[in-house]
């Protein structure tokens, strides 16, 4: 043993349970740091101890809150033990109660160094960004990760627009959308990004398409289409015979983008395939004969045949479409289990995780 080496704090370990998982904690990281590190699929959404998703309760053990819980957690949750396992490091071995923890194998995040090679406009406040990286990523398709530039900025996060391949990626491909006064978007939108160096940290997030034969559900909004579109191009290389109905919440015409890759995805898919945009501010007398309104409100007319407890249901966009789709599909008879989303949130809510 090294002199002084008695002296240096240990590595601490965590149970999971009902899952049984244990893996080790090292100083100074957080639990959500460790379990992805190992690769467990840790519940989380923003990394940064604002959203929620993360939260669990803490049944033996003792932590050290690396922020304040209670700009969070409200006063009955803290009471009754629930912490953030983004924002905790261990004290000593803990034992946590997590029951929506998944048991699937993720790829690990890493850091790697990209450039910025290609942007594309999709509509007047999206753009496709192309980045080639380092070295291949291995992804799950509905992940995402993380940009910084060295502007000074604070790390943003975007989901993948292309699904995975066998041998990594090399060239990953982002929807981001221009968040009015936001600085990163406005830098990228001036072309201040093009051929920017950028440093990528990856993958991260639950949103993966869950085992099953069940109908699937997808509602995007905005720039929510990236990880539906990897999502689905994914599961459109495999015959899962499972019906798909795919929503798209738009204010116009001119802010429907990616059609042509939904129609290959409808063309392949193995089994029935329904894309519905739903416009919410197109002018009345444009023509348009689709669906009007906000989104939620067109989900029972036209997946009515697909509505079950087993139906799954996943959802990708702002927060108030994210808040109104699962209010209406729980009323619908989708259970909370099957409902999976991923809030796209701008600096705004105080977050990082932005598409």
């Amino acid at each position: 043993m090294a002199l002084f080496d008695f002296l240096k704090p240990s590595p601490r370990t965590v149970t999971i349970l009902p899952a049984g998982v244990s893996f080790e904690v090292k100083p100074g990281q957080s639990v959500l740091e460790a379990g992805l590190s190992h690769g467990y699929a840790m519940p989380h959404s923003c990394t940064v101890g604002t959203c929620g998703s993360c939260k669990c309760k803490l049944a033996e053990g003792k932590i050290k809150e690396l922020t304040d819980f209670a700009y969070v957690l409200e006063a009955d949750e803290l009471q009754s033990g629930i912490i953030l396992t983004c924002q905790s490091a261990l004290k000593s071995d803990v034992t946590l109660n997590i029951p929506n923890f998944e048991l699937k194998q993720l790829h690990p995040p890493e850091d790697y160094d990209g450039k910025i090679i290609k942007t594309e406009n999709l509509t007047h406040d999206t753009k496709k960004v192309t980045i080639l990286l380092d070295r291949p990523i291995w992804f799950d398709a509905g992940q995402y990760v993380q940009l910084e530039v060295d502007e000074g900025l604070a790390a943003r996060s975007y989901s993948f627009a292309l699904p995975p391949a066998e041998d990594g990626c090399r060239e990953i491909e982002l929807f981001i959308r221009q968040v009015p006064g936001g600085e990163f978007t406005g830098m990228l939108f001036d072309g201040k990004l093009d051929s920017k160096n950028v440093k990528v940290h990856g993958p991260s997030g639950n949103f993966w398409l869950r085992d099953g034969k069940a109908p699937i559900i997808c509602v995007g909004g905005g720039s929510g289409l990236a990880p539906i579109v990897s999502l689905l191009e994914q599961a459109a290389k495999s015959p899962l015979g499972r019906p798909c109905i795919m929503l798209f919440g738009a204010r116009t015409q001119e802010d429907l983008y990616c059609l042509e890759r939904i129609e290959e995805i409808a063309a392949k898919w193995d089994g029935a395939f329904t894309f519905v945009p739903v416009l919410s501010n197109e002018p009345e007398d444009s023509g348009w004969t689709g669906h009007t309104g906000f989104v939620n409100m067109a989900i029972e007319q036209v997946a009515a045949q697909y509505l079950s407890n087993e139906t799954q249901v996943y959802l990708c966009g702002p927060p108030p479409m994210i808040d109104a789709v699962t209010d209406t599909v729980l009323k619908l008879g989708i259970t909370p289990e099957n409902i999976h989303a991923d809030k796209f949130l701008d600096a705004s809510h105080g977050l990082s995780r932005q598409n």
